[in-house]
């Protein structure tokens, strides 16, 4: 239901009056509750009132103000959205609305208590023959949600408005039938959609980024020219020319720099990363500051987390995490450090500094080979 909740959010942003939704079944009030909308608002000192009888997502927040607007100027007892021209009188009054009219209007509120439960527009129409008036404004045809199926048609729809809409200002969009972009999501001209993308309410995206395939984006601000590939970004940023994944996960609260690489398998959750930072595989980064020009060797890990409580972990520039680091949280490195890979740092090391934490390795000469000659004999 984020499509629909959010369009409902942005149209909202247009009511000058209260909202009442007369015939929304209780399936949709989760997405209204989240739009900020409120059902049985009628009860106010205002003398008009948006009657919605189930959300119409495709209307667009223009639409509704036109629809107000025109309600103060013409000053009929019900102004309604209609995608067929109705019946009118000799006098041109509109005397029925089609069955296919869309269940949205404005009402004087005293008009609008005088309408029955269930349709909203079988109501108005019988109030238009107890003498009650009524004009249209014209909409293209829309699919008004009352169920499952409808609410798939819409967002079927409204996916392709929102992707032609971006291809029109300057992106491509590989496959547009296999890509969600959010209605409020900010893409700049020459950024590659690739297919499998789902770029959810409050991203972001630079000029000629490319994003994709099989990518997640939720709250992210990816910069110019980067590029995020099978991986997942929530609630955080990306810089300029950087890469990510494929398949790196980036959690809520990190904030990557630019020129950066974050690799397969690699994990972030509130890490501040510097520019021209590699954090290239199989690595795990949280709650972390790391620093410019650092590098991570495969298989790095910050253990921030004791079972009870997280811990931070501060990371210099310049420095270069050997493969197999764990870094015992908290602990700070300073600039230039070198950590030997399989090293366990649990204490801070100073500027330039190399720390190795592992046993010495014992080599002792022809004991495999003792020991397999053994074991071929114990076979016979």
């Amino acid at each position: 239901m984020s499509q629909i909740t959010t369009i409902l959010r942005g149209a909202r942003e247009s009511y000058e009056m209260p909202v009442l939704f007369q015939h929304a079944g209780a399936w949709v009030e989760d997405a209204l509750a989240q739009a900020g909308i409120g059902i049985g608002a009628m009860e106010t000192a205002e003398d008009t009132v948006l009657l919605l009888g189930a959300p119409c997502p495709e209307l667009t927040a223009a639409e509704y103000k036109r629809l107000t607007e025109t309600h103060a100027a013409i000053g009929a007892d019900f102004t309604v959205f209609a995608q067929t021209m109705p019946s009118r009188g000799a006098d041109d009054s509109v005397t029925c609305l089609a069955p296919d009219t869309p269940p949205g209007e404005c009402a004087r509120k005293e008009a609008a208590k005088t309408l029955a439960e269930g349709d909203l527009i079988a109501a108005v129409n019988a109030a238009l023959q107890n003498g009650y008036s009524a004009e249209v404004i014209m909409v293209s045809p829309i699919i008004a949600v009352t169920d499952g199926i409808s609410a798939f048609e819409a967002q079927k729809r409204l996916c392709t408005r929102i992707n032609m809409g971006h291809v029109a200002a300057g992106v491509q969009i590989f496959a547009p039938d296999s890509v969600y972009i959010a209605p409020d999501a900010k893409i700049g001209t020459g950024t590659v959609i690739l297919p499998g993308t789902i770029i959810r309410a409050g991203c972001t995206v630079g000029c000629g980024a490319v994003i994709g395939p099989n990518t997640l984006l939720e709250k992210a601000e990816i910069g110019d020219r980067t590029s995020v590939n099978s991986s997942q970004v929530y609630e955080s940023t990306i810089g300029s020319d950087a890469t990510v994944g494929p398949f790196a996960y980036v959690r809520p609260g990190c904030k990557v720099g630019n020129n950066t690489r974050v690799g397969d398998f690699v994990e972030l959750k509130n890490a501040q990363i510097g520019n021209g930072t590699k954090v290239a595989h199989l690595t795990y980064v949280g709650d972390a500051t790391v620093g410019e020009r650092v590098n991570f060797g495969c298989g790095t890990v910050i253990v921030n987390y004791d079972g009870y409580h997280k811990f931070r972990t501060e990371i210099g520039d310049d420095c270069f995490l050997g493969c197999n680091t764990n870094l015992i949280a908290p602990v700070k490195l300073g600039d230039r450090v070198f950590t030997a890979a399989g090293t366990t740092v649990t204490k801070d090391v100073p500027n330039g500094a190399l720390t190795v934490a592992r046993s010495r390795q014992t080599t002792i000469e022809g004991w495999n080979d003792k020991r397999r000659a053994k074991m071929a004999k114990e076979k016979q």
